[in-house]
Order: C-alpha cells, then sequence, then structure tokens
C-alpha cells in the first residue's frame, strides 16, 4: 500500500472514530439530559435520574427516577404564575415495586410543589400507565418550583416511577357565589405522643354544638359577605379513629392534611366541595388536663 492509501485509511478511520464518539455523546445526552429541570434529592446516592426510552407512554423518551433505598427525590423546574388563580396539572405515571418507608399515604410518585406540602396524590406498588391530576391555587405567589416526585414532604419512598406528557391549564374565574362545604366530624382520635396513647371521642354536645355553628354561619354568611356569598354544606361523621398527628413548633400538635386524607378522601372524590372544614376533638397536655376543640379547614386542592 503506497503513503496515500495508508493516509486515506487513517482518514477514513479518524472520521469513524469521530462518529462514534458523537454517537455515544449522543446517547449519553439523550439518557441522562433532563433539559431546563433541576434534580433534588434528600440523600445523595440513593437516587438514578435517567431518559428511559423503551418504557415510555408516548414517543418522547419518559423521565425516570429510580430509588434504590428509601428516599425523597425531585425533578423541577421553576414557572410563573398569576396571583390567585387555580391551575390544573396532569402527567401520566408508571411505577414498579414503590414502597413507603413508613407507609403513609403520602409518600410515592406524585406531583408537588417543591418546599411545601401541596401535591396529587401519590402512587405506589406496582401500575401500569395511569393519568396524574393535580389543582392547586396560587394565592399570592407570582412564581413556584413544580415538581415530578418520587417520595413525599414528610415520608421517603424506594422502587422506580416514570413519568411522561406533561401539561398545565390555567382554569377560569368561578361566578358563582355559592360556596359548597363539608364539614367532617373525626368523632374519635386514638393516637400515641411521645409514647403516650391520647384516646379521646367527640360528645354528643360537641357534635350539636358544631352543627348549630355550621348553621348559623350559613344564616349569617350573606350579611358578613355584604351579600357577595352565600354557602351550602354537608356534614359527614366518621366513626373510624385518626392514629396520627402532626407537629410543628408553630401550631404544636394538630389534625393535618396528612392525617385526616385516607379518612375523607373517599367523600372528597365523590362530590365538588369549595371548602372543608375537619372537626377533631382534641386536648392541650402541655397546658392542662383540659379538653380543647379546634377547627381546621382545609381547602380541597390542597388535600
Amino acid at each position: 500500500m503506497n503513503n496515500k492509501g495508508k493516509i486515506r485509511l487513517a482518514s477514513i478511520i479518524y472520521v469513524i472514530a469521530i462518529i462514534a464518539i458523537i454517537a455515544i455523546g449522543v446517547n449519553i445526552y439523550s439518557e441522562y439530559n433532563y433539559y431546563d429541570y433541576v434534580k433534588g434529592v434528600r440523600e445523595e446516592g440513593r437516587t438514578l435520574f435517567t431518559r428511559d426510552s423503551e418504557v415510555k407512554y408516548s414517543d418522547m423518551d419518559s423521565y425516570k427516577i429510580e430509588n434504590v433505598d428509601y428516599n425523597d427525590a425531585m425533578f423541577y423546574k421553576t414557572i410563573a404564575v398569576e396571583p390567585n388563580t387555580a391551575y390544573k396539572v396532569t402527567c401520566m405515571v408508571k411505577t414498579e415495586n414503590v414502597e413507603n418507608e413508613e407507609g403513609k399515604i403520602i409518600g410515592g410518585a406524585q406531583i408537588a410543589i417543591n418546599n411545601t406540602t401541596e401535591c396529587s396524590e401519590a402512587v405506589t406498588g406496582t401500575t401500569d400507565w395511569t393519568e396524574l391530576t393535580f389543582m392547586f391555587n396560587s394565592n399570592s405567589r407570582t412564581s413556584l418550583e413544580l415538581g415530578f416526585r418520587l417520595g413525599g414532604y414528610d415520608e421517603c419512598s424506594k422502587g422506580t416511577a416514570w413519568f411522561s406528557d406533561f401539561t398545565i391549564e390555567e382554569g377560569e374565574v368561578d361566578t358563582d357565589t355559592n360556596w359548597n362545604m363539608a364539614c367532617f366530624f373525626i368523632e374519635n382520635l386514638d393516637v400515641d405522643v411521645n409514647g403516650e396513647n391520647i384516646n379521646i371521642s367527640m360528645s354528643s354536645q360537641d357534635m350539636s354544638t358544631m352543627r348549630s355553628n355550621m348553621e348559623r354561619l350559613k344564616n349569617t354568611i350573606g350579611n358578613l359577605s355584604g351579600n357577595k356569598m352565600s354557602i351550602t354544606y354537608d356534614i359527614i361523621n366518621i366513626e373510624e379513629p385518626l392514629t396520627t398527628i402532626s407537629y410543628d413548633e408553630e401550631n404544636k400538635y394538630y389534625a393535618g392534611q396528612k392525617d385526616v386524607y385516607q379518612l375523607i378522601n373517599e367523600y372528597i372524590e365523590e362530590n365538588e366541595y369549595d371548602y372543608i372544614y375537619v372537626v377533631v376533638r382534641l386536648g392541650d397536655l402541655e397546658v392542662s388536663d383540659e379538653l380543647v376543640s379546634d377547627w381546621i379547614g382545609l381547602r380541597s386542592n390542597g388535600v
């Protein structure tokens, strides 16, 4: 082979090598590229973020989160929102062997707003492609971090979740001045606090008082709002006990969303409520042995 032939062969090999390197780079980029999403985890070294070209809902590669050990992982982006506006976010999700470390229903594959407890229903176990829906109100915010999560605000999960086909819609202004409310009486409390079992039940007098208060609210809301709104309401008694209780430094012990969710969710899914009250009989052990009644209102789009 003359020198020109050797040079030509070397050039061809060089070009092939360059093409192979570019192809490998493109494959790696495609597998790990999350575009403008930020990847966040609670514990490093427990989660893999990849793009999956084999397990996917549509033509697009799915976004895959694999928690090889219990972790809270999310990919999210900052989006602009209009204040005091309702939004609806949807995606398709598929899961494999997803389980929660503490068995809380707030953990799993979900849509969430980063650094808040606002989230969609969480999917666990092994499921085929399912549509997730998350509705929220921006309130006073002009931007927020919208994410797709495997874990939870107060829970860690392991397993694998695939996310695909994201959409976000801005809601229309509701001009209906009548608010449909639900008032849940959780009659029994059975929780462990610092190793002590707290078992409290509402009395018939408690429930009678709350019914009177709801009726008074219905009859006076017109005057209180300058005739700008009215209400209708349902009262739902739940005998199944509340078995968990939340705690933070500001509110101390209280019945939070994650505590009451499983007890009230089936009723919420069957009706369109604008506002939800949860009535629980609590005691203030730090102050005295006297029992106190707390009213806690939960927005339907926050539960």
